[in-house]
């Protein structure tokens, strides 16, 4: 059985495409949804799900972080609520875990298909879309435990230009990078993108930035804030880099 985390980035994407190249078929597609999804996130699920349903792969199965009470509130109104950041703007990986991974892990551990198969001896791999280019990430994977975890894309031998160009193959768009729409991981660039694309939820990132406790950061950026983006733009001037890259995995894992 192969189930596959789903982040709606790059190389996830790359992932299913080049899965569906060889002529592999997944039996479970996973995405965490943290209610606070970049807009671009949110408008490239109708374009992944319409390509899954064309090349008869499952649709997606979207998890959220649940409270004990079975309800969901976005990532940005819990900030809101505590009067603080996301976890990862005071260095922690909270973001992630809580958001990303424990939904995930929850779903697969309880889901029937994913039980039947356990308890008939069979093997559960769990993918990820990692590339090549991202040892760091693939040596964190775990080697125990009752799943056998993979990174097709690194096996593959296939970095971040190929899983570009195996995306724009298939006749998808490119998805951009898959990120919360007020990540600490942001770039200046990004933020300025924000900005002007999306005034309203730049706006409420500030006023998130505005409520929180900021003892021990200046701001979203950590170091800088993002309320004063442009006192940042001699520090932060916007890179070539910075608008090419716009598609690289935040720090975020999933």
């Amino acid at each position: 059985m192969i189930v596959i985390s789903y982040g709606v980035g790059t190389d996830s994407t790359a992932l299913l495409v080049e899965a569906h190249r060889r002529c592999i078929r997944p039996d479970l597609i996973v995405w965490a949804d943290t209610g606070s999804e970049h807009p671009r996130t949110y408008a490239y699920l109708t374009v992944i799900r319409d390509w899954l349903a064309s090349v008869g792969f499952p649709d997606l199965t979207v998890t959220r972080w649940i409270r004990r009470d079975g309800s969901h509130t976005p990532l940005h109104e819990v900030c809101e609520d505590r009067k603080e950041l996301p976890s990862a703007a005071y260095g922690y990986a909270g973001c992630s875990s809580k958001w990303k991974r424990q939904p995930i892990d929850r779903l697969i551990d309880t889901h029937p298909d994913v039980i039947a198969a356990l308890q008939h001896g069979e093997v559960v791999e769990r993918w990820v879309g990692y590339s090549v280019d991202e040892e760091h990430r693939i040596g964190r994977l775990p080697t125990d435990g009752p799943y056998r975890w993979r990174a097709p894309l690194a096996e593959w031998d296939i970095d971040r230009a190929d899983a570009r160009q195996a995306i724009i193959c298939a006749g998808l768009p490119l998805p951009g990078k898959s990120a919360c729409w007020l990540c600490p991981h942001t770039r200046p660039a990004e933020v300025r993108a924000l900005r002007a694309e999306h005034p309203d939820l730049y706006q409420r990132a500030v006023a998130i930035e505005a409520g929180a406790n900021l003892e021990s950061v200046k701001g979203l950026g950590r170091s800088w804030s993002w309320a004063d983006l442009e006192d940042q733009a001699q520090m932060f001037p916007v890179r070539l880099a910075d608008l090419e890259g716009d598609d690289l995995p935040c720090a975020c894992t999933q």
